[in-house]
């Protein structure tokens, strides 16, 4: 923890740079399920914006910037905010073969607590929200003057080191922060959002609900071509094959509909 404590103080002292502060997520996605998931989340803080994502999609850019190639792994969606805008673009990635584009304010109503702790040296604060259908408690340090945290969280003064919901189904931690490159470029994000197609949260709730449906219907409509002979990595390591599609739809409604439990619970989509 010294480690992330130092490079810590040399953000305060270094504000206008370009900063990266890795946090280690815990989170069920299922909430009749026990499992946890635990998986790095990066927030890059730079001077044009606010970026949110998988460090998936840091090994994707870390694997193209030394061969050239872009690694086949899991899709996962992210968020960015522009510094100049109060709105977050949420990139939403369902399962299908495409991204999708909501754009939203991401506003907390944060109650400052006098109550104050210690975390990895630094002296941090309480706060606490209503958002997205969850309570949330915060600590923040406002050691270090930058208003934002995990996901879509901000408007607190400093920056937020630990949140979690009152639930326990998310939790997170700061665990590392670095300096970004000057060179570095979000190439995968940038990929994605190219071709990220503009839809509302009614819309994006609607194709999910198509997709559990037919979960395979962007091979069986010709959105993706699937070569005879060659088969379909599913994003948990299953390999099928084109027979085998059919055959296997009801194992990934099964998998679908176990993901019932998003941050933002009251953003969840009721399957049949």
């Amino acid at each position: 923890m010294k480690n992330l404590l130092f490079i810590l103080l040399g953000t305060c002292m270094m504000f206008s740079q370009n900063n990266r502060f890795i946090y280690e997520v815990k989170y069920k996605a299922d909430s009749t399920s026990k499992d946890v998931i635990k998986e790095n989340y990066y927030l890059d803080i730079t001077k044009e914006d606010v970026a949110y994502y998988n460090r998936l999609n840091y090994i994707r850019d870390s694997v193209f910037t030394t061969t050239g190639q872009t690694p086949i792994n899991r899709l996962t969606s992210f968020v960015i905010k522009k510094k100049n805008n109060p709105s977050y673009q949420n990139y939403e990635y369902i399962g299908d073969v495409n991204f999708y584009k909501i754009n939203e304010k991401a506003e907390q109503h944060w109650k400052i607590i006098d109550i104050t702790k210690t975390f990895g040296g630094y002296k941090v604060q309480k706060a606490v929200t209503e958002f997205g259908g969850r309570s949330w408690i915060a600590w923040f340090s406002k050691d270090i003057p930058i208003p934002y945290g995990p996901y879509k969280f901000n408007g607190l003064p400093g920056l937020t080191m630990e949140l979690y919901d009152t639930k326990k189904d998310y939790y997170f931690k700061i665990i590392k922060s670095e300096k970004i490159p000057e060179r570095y470029k979000r190439v995968s994000l940038e990929g994605f959002i190219s071709r990220a197609i503009p839809v509302t949260q009614k819309e994006l709730n609607k194709l999910k609900l198509d997709l559990y449906s037919n979960p395979f219907k962007y091979i069986m409509n010709g959105n993706l071509t699937l070569p005879e002979g060659k088969k379909l990595l599913l994003d948990d390591g299953t390999v099928l094959s084109k027979e085998q599609l059919k055959p296997a739809e009801a194992n990934e409604r099964k998998k679908i509909k176990s993901f019932n439990n998003p941050i933002e619970l009251d953003k969840a989509v009721k399957y049949p």
